[in-house]
């Protein structure tokens, strides 16, 4: 079955990258980029319709051009939300603008696209929601605590969300990568380490150094997503959970968090449930 995708951030990374699957496999492809020029020729020269339009754009502004999807396309059956950014920087050396500014990406921008596009896949009663967040959503460490929260916060949402639309026949996914050699530390790379307070880990330098050598392969990554959207290849016959983690590193820090509650819920369970009438 053809299915219609409303992929954001489909210029480069994993957007870009699930986009070209897609429409190889001859499905439609609604691409988003905040600026036109940013989107490769292949995907100009591709079938995809490339759309114009920040993350951060009025919630209206967001609803009108999912609105103008569906009357072009006759439906909108996959959202991808993949725009997003990570601010490195331990918690002193964020400064307000730049934390608001993070979360008016990674969170208020997906929720505003999610919002415009559920009201569609309620009146269709089926649909898929891929919310691309990250590894640090489920553990944060040290060097990008307003990232973490951002990624906190989209989980704590979707977790919501996949109970709520569930019943109208929509799939919520949380899309959890670990590091993925993509361009997401580019900009580090290039040394865009912004203010430092002597005595904090340097992530910036740390990640900058690191980029070029990710563990994860973007490629197999997004062809995962494309199998869990469509229940093919190593998704076919599988009952895929909320939670999708993607790279060892992720599923590793999957299972420390897991670790470090059930060693937390048994050291407090005394104190916990002390506090009952």
């Amino acid at each position: 079955m053809s299915l219609v995708w409303f992929i954001t951030g489909a210029n480069s990374g994993l957007g870009l990258l699930l986009s070209q699957i897609a429409l190889a496999q001859g499905h439609t492809v609604i691409a988003t980029a905040r600026n036109a020029s940013k989107f490769p020729q292949s995907l100009k020269d591709s079938t995809a319709d490339l759309i114009e339009i920040e993350i951060t754009a009025p919630a209206d502004t967001i609803t009108a051009a999912i609105d103008a999807a569906v009357v072009k396309h006759g439906r909108i059956d996959v959202l991808v939300n993949n725009a997003g950014f990570g601010h490195m920087g331990a918690l002193e050396e964020v400064t307000e603008k730049e934390a608001r500014y993070q979360f008016d990406v990674n969170v208020f921008g997906l929720l505003n696209f999610t919002k415009a596009v559920l009201p569609h896949m309620r009146k269709q009663k089926s649909g898929v929601v891929a919310q691309i967040s990250s590894a640090v959503g489920l553990w944060a460490g040290q060097g990008a605590p307003i990232y973490a929260a951002s990624k906190f916060a989209v989980e704590g949402m979707n977790e919501a969300l996949a109970l709520e639309v569930k019943g109208f026949g929509i799939r919520v996914h949380l899309v959890e990568p670990g590091i993925f050699r993509t361009d997401f530390l580019s900009e580090i790379a290039k040394g865009n380490h912004g203010q430092k307070v002597e005595g904090y880990l340097d992530i910036n330098g740390m990640l900058a150094g690191y980029h070029g050598y990710q563990p994860g392969d973007p490629e197999k990554g997004a062809q995962r997503i494309y199998e869990l959207v469509t229940g093919t290849g190593m998704a076919a016959g599988l009952e895929w959970d909320v939670r999708v983690p993607l790279g060892t590193d992720a599923w590793g820090m999957g299972k420390d968090k897991v670790k470090s509650l059930e060693e937390t819920l048994e050291k407090m369970e005394a104190i916990a449930k002390s506090t009952d009438f």
